[in-house]
């Protein structure tokens, strides 16, 4: 037999739902009454039923036809989705005393909104053991996808557990249309804090991730009785983890349960903390689980219970009493920290609890009102004085006797070396500041000096005339600026990257008017990356341009130009470019 015939026949050994069980499942719905005023009929959803209302305006004694409330309770509008949580005015229904929210069925529309999705498990006392049957539930009411009014709820049977003593087994869907696959089992006490059983409804997690518990008194039935079940379903979220627990650990669940330490059973079921140093939990008496003297359980039961007072007796071997483990607990001591505190400094734990105890409540240090803010001042004095070079391996300098006073001493000189460290951090960012600057201005010097040996150079790659225009390269920075003051565009800010070589600015003038600005190129190797003339050829408005784009309306010249560069700049013996012989073309 497969693994999934075997969950399958297991999943068959299930109790079947009863009526009693859908109707429980039903009630965990939204209570609505529908009715259709032009023919007095009525719909429950509450107890399902459909009536037709003979007299709306007397009061009857037969329950059938006591709606005259009803029929006149105006309509309540549906929720705009089914997140929409907001309460709506009820009534009580005639017929089973729920309470109910009236809906006419004339202004409900499609009533898609009121479709709820509701998870239930289900238990019962079956056969020698406790089943748990986990249901993934919806209820809809839309007439165009056929839902009845007064119609059940439509279940999915998604889980199955069986619970007896000293073993949990269970088989669970992937998906909401996936067979049972394989049976999981725990068949021991908890290891390496996981469960063998998971929780149902792992699909359609969208719906929320709690479930609903029905039948609670049928643990009542099993040898569970005693372990306070209807307290954990109020309060923990994985309640069949809880029942799983239960099944090997029923005398110390009920012991601490019953205790008032159900946060430490929530820990155990839901996170798998058993608290080992404290507790241990294959002892079901309570004096030798916890490993106290009748003495000691006494004063531990008289306090708040925290299983954090039992922690921090235990790690101090008893160098501190129980009811003094108690009062540093309720001062607010975080036994973590001030463990790793007393570690790292080579301080016995009591002392330094003690040590920071004294000042919890000196309002004169700070206000400090627990020991964990007390720590937390203390730490920060540390910090301070380590930071000053403190000797801090002498017991007084490391426990001063007045902190308040250490501390703001040790703080003011921290803050002082802080000042000096950032002090000379900027005058060397300042230093670094100005040497940049210098070896900017230095680079930007010599590349001036330089430039008459480049000019030549770009000259004879870029120089041109034809057709009455002349391209030519700047005489140097002043001539680029003085050419965006006249054109009144950006290639000023392009001087220095000229001169130094990162790109290439040009001027295309008229051969009559060789030194009257016109149109400023920019090259990049042989590629035009831009032409501009006076303000960039004029605003944008909304006709467009002031001016036409040069690069289309020098098209042919700069075509000839750009072809000339790319086919290696070559000139004639008087140095003039040379070109295929046209008609116009300046030789």
């Amino acid at each position: 037999m497969t693994s999934q015939e075997k969950a399958e026949q297991f999943a068959g050994k299930a109790p079947p739902l009863t009526q009693a069980e859908r109707d429980a499942i039903n009630a965990l719905f939204p209570a609505y009454i529908f009715r259709r005023s032009c023919t007095d009929e009525i719909w429950t959803t509450c107890c399902r039923k459909h009536l037709v209302v003979e007299d709306k305006d007397m009061m009857v004694t037969t329950p059938e036809r006591n709606f005259p409330a009803v029929m006149w309770e105006p309509h309540q509008r549906e929720q705009r989705n089914r997140w929409d949580d907001a309460p709506k005015p009820t009534v009580q229904c005639p017929l089973c005393g729920r309470m109910v929210i009236v809906k006419e069925l004339r202004y409900t529309g499609g009533r898609d909104n009121l479709s709820r999705y509701r998870r239930a498990v289900v238990l019962r006392w079956y056969r020698g053991a406790l089943w748990a049957r986990a249901y993934d539930c919806g209820k809809h009411y839309s007439k165009d996808k056929g839902y009845s009014l007064t119609g059940e709820p439509k279940i999915k049977l998604v889980g199955v557990y069986r619970f007896k003593p000293g073993l949990a087994e269970a088989t669970t869907r992937y998906w909401w249309d996936c067979p049972f696959s394989s049976i999981e089992r725990q068949d021991g006490p908890l290891t390496k804090g996981k469960w063998h059983i998971h929780g149902p409804f792992t699909a359609n997690a969208e719906y929320g991730v709690g479930y609903d518990v029905i039948g609670l008194d049928e643990i009542q039935k099993s040898p569970f009785r005693y372990c306070m079940a209807e307290e954990a379903e109020r309060k923990f979220t994985k309640f069949l983890h809880f029942l799983t627990a239960c099944c090997f650990y029923p005398r110390q669940i009920e012991m601490l349960m019953k205790a008032g330490m159900s946060d430490v059973v929530m820990d155990f079921v839901e996170r798998g903390v058993k608290h080992a140093a404290v507790i241990n939990w294959d002892e079901p008496n309570p004096s030798k689980a916890f490993g106290l003297s009748r003495q000691d359980m006494k004063t531990f039961l008289g306090t708040n219970r925290n299983i954090q007072i039992l922690e921090l007796h235990k790690r101090l071997k008893g160098r501190a009493s129980l009811a003094q483990c108690a009062e540093w607990m309720r001062n607010g001591l975080n036994i973590q920290k001030t463990f790793s505190a007393a570690k790292k400094w080579n301080l016995p734990p009591e002392k330094l609890i003690r040590y920071l105890d004294g000042y919890v409540g000196c309002a004169q240090y700070g206000g400090m009102s627990s020991l964990g803010s007390a720590l937390r001042f203390w730490a920060d004095y540390l910090t301070a004085a380590e930071a000053t070079g403190y000797l801090l391996h002498r017991e007084n300098v490391l426990l001063p006797r007045n902190l308040g006073a250490a501390h703001d001493e040790a703080t003011k000189k921290h803050q002082a070396k802080l000042e000096r460290e950032r002090a000379a951090q900027r005058r060397e960012w300042e230093r670094q500041q100005k040497a940049e600057q210098a070896e900017r201005e230095r680079q930007a010097r010599l590349a001036e000096e330089r430039y008459d040996e480049r000019r030549q150079k770009l000259e004879k790659k870029y120089g041109f005339t034809m057709d009455g225009y002349v391209i030519r390269v700047p005489l140097g920075k002043d001539e680029i600026l003085a050419e965006a003051r006249k054109l009144q565009h950006c290639v000023g800010g392009y001087a220095d990257r000229h001169i130094q070589g990162k790109t290439t600015i040009l001027f295309m003038r008229k051969v009559k008017k060789p030194d009257e600005p016109w149109l400023t190129i920019e090259m990049n190797g042989n590629k035009l990356v831009q032409i501009h003339g006076f303000k960039n050829e004029g605003l944008h408005t909304a006709k467009g341009r002031f001016a036409p784009n040069p690069r289309e309306v020098y098209r042919e010249f700069l075509d000839t130009w750009l072809d000339w560069l790319e086919k290696g700049s070559k000139r004639d013996k008087q140095g003039n470019p040379k070109l295929p012989k046209k008609k116009g073309v300046v030789a």
